[in-house]
C-alpha cells in the first residue's frame, strides 16, 4: 500500500470508530464502495459496542414493472442487490430489500417527499432522490434514527467518469470547488423526517486530505485495481478487503434501476397529452415544462410546492435573475443552472 492509501486508511479508520460512527443505527446500503468501506469498518471496529445491525436496499424489480419490460426498458439487471446482500451476510445485519415499482415511487409518498422538501421537479435529481426518500421513510416505519450513508466520496476522490480525464491541477481545483457547492438531498429529506443521516465522506478529516495542496496524484485517484480501470483507487487501495472494492462504480439511478425513467415516461405519456398538460401548465403557472419525464415529476411539485398556500419557505419568482425556464430565481446572476427545473444556460433552454 502506498503511502498516501495508508494515510487515508488511517484517518477514515479514527473516523469510523467514533461515537457518530457507532451511533448509526443503519445503513443506506447500496452495495457500493463507499458504503461498504462504511459500514464493514464500523463493524470491524467496534468491540461489539456499534449500534449498526440493519442496512437498507432499494431496487427495482423488472418483473414487476410491465411496461418498462414490455419495451425492453432494462438493458441490464440493476446491480446494487447483489453487492449489497454480500455486505449483509458478511457483517449480519437484517437486510430490508425494498422492490418499489416505479409506479410507487413516482406517484407515492417518496416522491411528495422529494418535491416538498427539495423544491424541484428536475429529473437528474429525482431519479437518484426518490431511491433514498423511499429508504428513508422506510427506516422511520422502523423506528430507525440514524443512518450512515457514502455520501462525498465521489467528489472528493474521483468517482465520476468525467473526472478522469482531468489533470492534477485541474483535478485538485474541481474537488476544491465540489466541497464548497456539493450538496447531498439525504440531509435535508432525512431532517424533514425527523431523523438524521451522516457519512464519513463528510468529515472534516476526510474533507482536508482530499483537498490538499498539490492534491493528490491522479494516479492515486483512478487507475487499474483487479483488472479494470476504476475512479476511487485510493479507497479501493487503503481498503482492498472489503466486499465491494472491485465494484465498478454506478450512480444510484443505475444501480437501482430507475435510470429507465427518462424511456418510461415516452410510453406513459402520448404526444397528445404531452402537448395538452404543458399548455395548460403554461397558462397556469408560467412554466415550461420540456419533456415527459418532468411532466410526471411536476404533478408532485404542483401538489407539494404550488399547492401548498401555507408553506413558509415560498420559492421566489420573476427577480432579476429569474430562469428562462420556470421563472424562479436563480441563486445568483452567475448561475448556470436552474436547481428547480433543470434548465442550463449553455443551451438557453431546459435540458
Amino acid at each position: 500500500m502506498n503511502s498516501m492509501a495508508a494515510q487515508l486508511e488511517t484517518i477514515l479508520r479514527d473516523v469510523l470508530k467514533s461515537d457518530e460512527a457507532q451511533s448509526c443505527d443503519s445503513i443506506l446500503l447500496s452495495g457500493g464502495l463507499d458504503t461498504s468501506i462504511a459500514a464493514e469498518i464500523i463493524k470491524e471496529q467496534c468491540n461489539g459496542k456499534s449500534a449498526l445491525n440493519t442496512g437498507i436496499t432499494v431496487t427495482i424489480d423488472p418483473s414487476s414493472n410491465q411496461l418498462a419490460t414490455k419495451h425492453n426498458l432494462f438493458i441490464k439487471q440493476p446491480q446494487d442487490i447483489e453487492y449489497a446482500a454480500k455486505i449483509a451476510e458478511k457483517l449480519g445485519l437484517k437486510h430490508h430489500v425494498l422492490t418499489p415499482t416505479l409506479d410507487e415511487l413516482v406517484h407515492g409518498p417518496a416522491m411528495d417527499l422529494c418535491t416538498q422538501t427539495l423544491r424541484t421537479f428536475e429529473p437528474m435529481e429525482l431519479r437518484n432522490a426518490m431511491v433514498i426518500a423511499h429508504a428513508l421513510l422506510h427506516a422511520k416505519s422502523l423506528g430507525l434514527s440514524r443512518i450512515c450513508t457514502g455520501d462525498g466520496a465521489d467528489e472528493l476522490f474521483a468517482g465520476y467518469k468525467f473526472m478522469q480525464q482531468m489533470d492534477q491541477a485541474k483535478l485538485c481545483t474541481y474537488i476544491g470547488e465540489m466541497t464548497k457547492t456539493m450538496r447531498f438531498c439525504a440531509i435535508p429529506l432525512a431532517q424533514s423526517l425527523g431523523i438524521s443521516v451522516w457519512s464519513p465522506y463528510l468529515d472534516s478529516r476526510v474533507i482536508e486530505f482530499a483537498t490538499q495542496k498539490p492534491g493528490i496524484p491522479p494516479n492515486l485517484l483512478i487507475g487499474e485495481f483487479a483488472g479494470a480501470i476504476h475512479g476511487k483507487l485510493i479507497l479501493r487501495q487503503a481498503f482492498p478487503h472489503v466486499v465491494a472494492a472491485a465494484h465498478i462504480k454506478e450512480p444510484i439511478e443505475c444501480g437501482s434501476g430507475t435510470v429507465v425513467m427518462p424511456a418510461l415516461a415516452e410510453h406513459l405519456i402520448s404526444n397528445d397529452e404531452f402537448i395538452s398538460k404543458i399548455c395548460e401548465i403554461k397558462s397556469q403557472f408560467d412554466i415550461n415544462i420540456a419533456d415527459k419525464e418532468r411532466l410526471l415529476y411536476f404533478q408532485s411539485f404542483q401538489r407539494t410546492v404550488l399547492a401548498d398556500s401555507n408553506a413558509t419557505n415560498v420559492l421566489p419568482r420573476y427577480g432579476p435573475n429569474a430562469c428562462p425556464g420556470c421563472n424562479f430565481d436563480l441563486e445568483s446572476a452567475e448561475s448556470r443552472f436552474c436547481g428547480v427545473c433543470g434548465w442550463y444556460l449553455t443551451t438557453n433552454s431546459v435540458t
